[in-house]
C-alpha cells in the first residue's frame, strides 16, 4: 500500500517510523485478543504521531447554554428529500443506504465521496457541509463540492480548527442568508485563516429556506425515520483519547478501523463526552453476525476505513452516536 510519504528530515523520518511501528503493534495486539465484529488495517494515518491524531479529537465544542431543538416556525411545512410531505411510516425499510441513491429523475448521486479534514479539528464543518451538499443536489439536480473552509473561517461562534457544533454552524448559515461558496472558489486549506466569503453569484449557492431538527437521544426509530424522509444526519460521538488505558484502546481501534461493525467496551455515551462529528448515511443488519448498524461517513479521506465510511452498532448508543443528532429539511 502506497501513501506517498516524503519526510523532510532524518529526525522526522525516524519519528514516522516509530509511529508506524506503534500502529502496527496496536493492530496485531487487537487481533491476538480474538475474533471481533470489525477488522483493522493500515491506512494513511498509520505514521501520524499522537499529537497529530489528537487534533482529530477536538472537533466538538459545545455551545454555552441551552441548545435549541429546532428552528421550525408555526405554519412551516417540511418537505422530504423527494419533495413529498412526510406523514410518517408505519414500517421502515430493513436497510437503507443513501450512498447508492440518486436525485429523483436524474443520474446525480445524492452524496459525494468522503473528504479529508487533514490536520485540523474541523469535522463539524465537514459533517455540516455534507448535509448542505445533499440539499444542493436536491435543489439544483446537480452535485458539487461546497466550502468547509468557509465554515472554518467565517462561523464566528465555532472555533475553526479547534472544533465547533451544529447549532452554531447553522446559525452562521442563517445569518449569512443561506449562502455558501463552492469549494473551487473557497478551497480547503485545513488551517485557521481570515474569512474570505464572497457573493455566491457565480461562485456558490444561496439555499432556499432551511430548517433543522434535533432528535431526542436514544430514539433509533426517529433517527431511521428522519434518515429515510430527510436525508443524512449530523451526529457526534466519542472516538477515544489518551487519558485512560480504555480510551487509548478505543482511540487505536477507531484510528485503524478497516471494515465490519465498530463496537467497543467502556465508551461514554453523553454528548458532553463527544469529540468527533460524522454523518449517518444508512443503516442495516450485518448478515454474518446479525448485529444492527449505522453506516457512517467520516472526514478522514477515502483511504481510511471502508472507502471513508464505517459501520457502528445501532440501537445501543455506541460511543454516544445516538445522543446528539440533527437533520436539515426544506421548509415551505
Amino acid at each position: 500500500m502506497e501513501f506517498n510519504r516524503n519526510s523532510k528530515t532524518t529526525s522526522e523520518d525516524k519519528l514516522r517510523f516509530i509511529s508506524f511501528n506503534n500502529t502496527l503493534h496496536d493492530i496485531l495486539n487487537d487481533y491476538r485478543q480474538g475474533e471481533k465484529t470489525y477488522t483493522l488495517g493500515l491506512n494513511d494515518h498509520a505514521d501520524w504521531t499522537q499529537d497529530e491524531l489528537s487534533i482529530l479529537r477536538r472537533g466538538i465544542q459545545l455551545p454555552k447554554g441551552r441548545i435549541s431543538k429546532t428552528n421550525v416556525k408555526p405554519g412551516d411545512r417540511l418537505l422530504t428529500w423527494n419533495g413529498k410531505p412526510s406523514h410518517g411510516r408505519m414500517t421502515l425499510p430493513t436497510s437503507y443506504d443513501l450512498t447508492t441513491m440518486v436525485v429523483p429523475g436524474t443520474a446525480v448521486p445524492l452524496l459525494l465521496s468522503a473528504k479529508s479534514q487533514g490536520k485540523c479539528g474541523s469535522c463539524y464543518a465537514f459533517a455540516f457541509i455534507s448535509l448542505l451538499e445533499f440539499q444542493y443536489a436536491l435543489q439544483l439536480k446537480n452535485s458539487t463540492s461546497l466550502s468547509e473552509q468557509q465554515i472554518v473561517d467565517c462561523s464566528s461562534k465555532d472555533r475553526g480548527c479547534n472544533g465547533g457544533y451544529f447549532s452554531n454552524t447553522f446559525k452562521y448559515l442563517q445569518n449569512n442568508t443561506w449562502q455558501v461558496n463552492g469549494a473551487p472558489y473557497y478551497p480547503y486549506k485545513g488551517i485557521n485563516s481570515a474569512c474570505a466569503f464572497r457573493s455566491v453569484e457565480g461562485s456558490g449557492i444561496q439555499f432556499e429556506s432551511l430548517r433543522y431538527i434535533k432528535i431526542p437521544a436514544n430514539n433509533t426509530a426517529a433517527m431511521q425515520q428522519a434518515l429515510v424522509d430527510y436525508g443524512p444526519l449530523w451526529v457526534s460521538l466519542f472516538i477515544g483519547d489518551q487519558t485512560t488505558l480504555t480510551y487509548k484502546m478505543i482511540s487505536s481501534t477507531f484510528n485503524n478501523y478497516k471494515s465490519g461493525i465498530f463496537q467497543v467496551n467502556g465508551c461514554p455515551a453523553s454528548v458532553s463526552s463527544s469529540n468527533h462529528a460524522v454523518v449517518i448515511v444508512g443503516y442495516g443488519v450485518d448478515e454474518t453476525t446479525g448485529v444492527p448498524y449505522w453506516k457512517v461517513r467520516n472526514s478522514w479521506g477515502p483511504m481510511w476505513g471502508d472507502g471513508g465510511y464505517f459501520k457502528i452498532q445501532r440501537g445501543v448508543n455506541m460511543c454516544g452516536i445516538e445522543s446528539g443528532i440533527f437533520y436539515i429539511a426544506r421548509a415551505v
